[in-house]
């Protein structure tokens, strides 16, 4: 049986169209990883995926561990201890009359002052004044020791600190410049001021702060300049 040319070529496109899809089937069917030329990332035992060469890895840096502040122990306040006058209840009411009766006494002059020092505490500031000015003309040089210590007292109303200053001023010199030392390096004294100041004229030099200068000025001084 002779076989047409018509049917032979029908079979060789039959054929044709079979192969070329087989091609295409197996071009079409790779992964698309691999048909771009990636690589497939890897798989973790656990299931996990690691990233592939391309997106390395991005290390976590360490949790810093907070630091606590320590704790701020607060420092108790320092308060100056001024010393107060007594209350009013235990002041002398009559003051006047108790201070004329010292200077109408029989005593000497001394004793005097000594009666009234001895009264000063319990006087009001009137009263005060008024002793100060008696005790400054009634006390010798030789007892002045017993009132330099109402002088150098910080807690003395300034009125009073008034009426002594002028009075050692009136000292001899071995007197007037030790107690007005001793004001001096007092600095929460009303008269410290002001007795540097009488120190200066005498020394002729301000040393501030340094009293152990002062004092070796001070002694400098009266040596040359003795008490008649």
């Amino acid at each position: 049986m002779r076989i047409r040319p018509g049917i032979l070529i029908a079979i060789a496109a039959v054929f044709a169209v079979l192969i070329g899809g087989r091609f295409l089937g197996w071009f079409g069917g790779k992964p698309s990883e691999v048909a771009g030329g990636g690589e497939p990332p890897a798989v973790t035992p656990g299931g996990a995926t690691s990233p592939g060469p391309e997106t390395p890895a991005t290390a976590l840096p360490p949790r810093a561990t907070p630091v606590r502040p320590a704790p701020v122990v607060a420092r108790p306040t320092e308060t100056a201890v001024v010393p107060q006058p007594p209350p009013a209840a235990a002041l002398i009411g009559d003051w006047e009359e108790r201070i004329d009766g010292v200077l109408t006494g029989q005593e000497d002059e001394a004793q005097k002052a000594k009666l009234l020092l001895a009264l000063f505490p319990k006087l009001p500031e009137d009263g005060q004044v008024e002793a100060a000015q008696h005790i400054s003309n009634l006390l010798p040089d030789e007892e002045y020791s017993s009132l330099a210590q109402t002088l150098t007292n910080a807690a003395m109303p300034e009125a009073v600190l008034d009426v002594l200053m002028t009075d050692v001023l009136n000292r001899p010199n071995q007197l007037k410049l030790e107690t007005l030392l001793d004001v001096a390096r007092m600095p929460n004294h009303p008269k410290a001021e002001e007795a540097r100041d009488v120190l200066e004229v005498f020394v002729d030099e301000n040393y501030g702060e340094d009293w152990a200068a002062w004092k070796t000025a001070v002694e400098k001084w009266l040596k040359e300049n003795p008490d008649e």
